[in-house]
């Protein structure tokens, strides 16, 4: 059995919470809850890189809107900053409550409607922690102006939410006038260059002959330049190399294949057949993009494959998948910012776990809900050597080269700040329920995960739960 991450939870006053979504008239500006901001003075955030054991710092109610659910809102975590995010607009809080929390809305007119939006990014520009987000929109247009689908991008210091670079992706031209797209279907994007490239599933069939039933949006905060990629699904970016995947996806196509195109352009440098039905992203690394395929064999059997892609010369690594009773292309595949990329097959991730080394792209461990001696966990994180999950239990840890156990060291440290943060900025700890849980975000300061509001938490769509590291 995997070993626990070591979550305990902090004792706290109860204050009366303040809501995470906020509106701004200012496109250019962050929305403050409070006057005042970090200091110079302010004392260092507890770090650990990586973090193997987590205190539960602070809960914050996230108020129900007639736009966000609980399927569009996520959670994320970006230097010293847990967030959440959603159709309305993203909110930043420090993990130890040194300035003051910050909200960015999604749109600034009236007239622009969010119908999805990414799970926030984490990026370096300029030696600073950038929040990364990017939202599908419809503009119904304004005066003289035609409707339009497009793709917004921000770039915000992961500090005080300001915008360090927008960048808006028109679909018009890829797409036809008033056609867009309804859905984000993938993500990735590089951490040094804040490149960022998202799938986007087209809006009915106009839309879908003219750019794919998914498309790649691709944009670059320093050129501040876009770019759309007909009828190819993104699995990852890099240095402003585009790996992904095109084909009909559907049984007995034998279409499907795996693509290198240049982001700045949209031309399509590499094609690389994969003579499967079926080929989806399913994550990235610092090295290589991963896609998962299948074809149906017969005899209720699939081909599953996983495949590996350089972004540098495009070769490609094939490694076969165990699990061959269901159909399981949907791979989830997690990086963790250095050498290891993990990844989870099955229906509902459970069957078979695997782990690459992503310097070589080649499977490195792995093991199937057949062994007879460990289960495979519910991944929800990787970090700097280290995967987070979640067993039928319990938080566990798992080292990301070998997949062997880690064990939960002892708390070294218990964070001291000049303010509580389970009393401050909205933090209301009351709402959480007691029940530690693994991170789906994690930086050497923390880490963040939405808990389900309580049935008397009538005025709240979710809670998002904070983490700060002791070990």
């Amino acid at each position: 059995m995997q070993r626990p991450i070591s979550v305990v939870s902090v004792a706290t006053a109860v204050v009366l919470l303040a809501g995470c979504s906020g509106t701004s008239d200012d496109k250019s500006d962050s929305t403050s809850e409070s006057s005042g901001s970090a200091t110079a003075s302010a004392p260092a955030v507890a770090s650990f890189d990586p973090p193997k054991a987590f205190v539960t710092m602070s809960a914050f109610g996230v108020e129900r809107t007639e736009k966000d659910s609980q399927y569009t809102l996520q959670a994320g975590m970006v230097g010293q900053t847990s967030l959440v995010t959603g159709l309305t607009g993203v909110t930043g809080r420090n993990i130890a409550a040194q300035g003051e929390p910050w909200t960015v809305p999604s749109v600034a007119a009236t007239t622009t409607e969010t119908v999805d939006a990414a799970a926030p990014m984490g990026v370096r520009l300029d030696g600073k922690d950038v929040v990364a987000v990017a939202y599908v929109q419809n503009d119904k247009g304004n005066g003289t102006q035609k409707a339009k689908g497009q793709v917004v991008f921000q770039w915000l210091d992961a500090t005080d939410g300001k915008k360090v670079a927008e960048v808006t992706a028109d679909l018009t031209q890829a797409l036809g006038a008033g056609q867009g797209g309804d859905n984000v279907v993938s993500q990735a994007y590089d951490a040094a260059t804040g490149q960022i490239v998202v799938g986007v599933g087209a809006d009915g069939e106009e839309a879908a002959k003219k750019g794919g039933d998914v498309f790649t949006v691709y944009a670059d905060p320093k050129t501040q330049k876009s770019t759309v990629i007909p009828f190819v699904t993104p699995a990852g970016v890099l240095n402003g190399v585009v790996a992904g995947a095109k084909g009909g996806n559907q049984e007995g196509a034998a279409d499907g294949t795996i693509v290198i195109a240049d982001g700045t352009t949209g031309k399509i440098t590499k094609q690389t057949p994969t003579k499967q039905d079926y080929v989806n992203p399913a994550g990235s690394g610092t090295k290589h993009a991963y896609l998962a395929s299948n074809s149906y064999e017969g005899d209720d059997k699939y081909n599953n494959v996983l495949y590996s892609v350089d972004y540098a010369s495009g070769a490609v690594v094939r490694t076969k998948v165990q699990v061959a009773d269901e159909q399981v292309s949907a791979v989830t595949c997690w990086g963790d910012q250095a050498k290891a990329v993990v990844c989870t097959a099955g229906a509902s991730g459970g069957k078979e776990i695997i782990g690459f080394d992503d310097t070589t792209g080649k499977k490195a461990w792995g093991y199937t809900d057949k062994s007879a001696s460990r289960l495979v966990p519910t991944v929800t994180a990787a970090f700097h050597g280290i995967v987070y999950a979640q067993s039928e239990v319990q938080p566990v840890l798992m080292d990301a080269a070998t997949g062997e156990d880690v064990s939960t060291p002892s708390a070294t440290s218990m964070p001291s700040h000049s303010k509580d943060p389970s009393t401050t900025n909205g933090s209301d700890m009351s709402l959480y329920d007691g029940k530690p849980k693994s991170p789906t975000a994690v930086t050497q300061y923390g880490g963040a995960y939405l808990q389900a509001a309580s049935g008397s938490n009538y005025d709240f769509q979710s809670i998002l739960i904070a983490l700060a590291p002791t070990a």
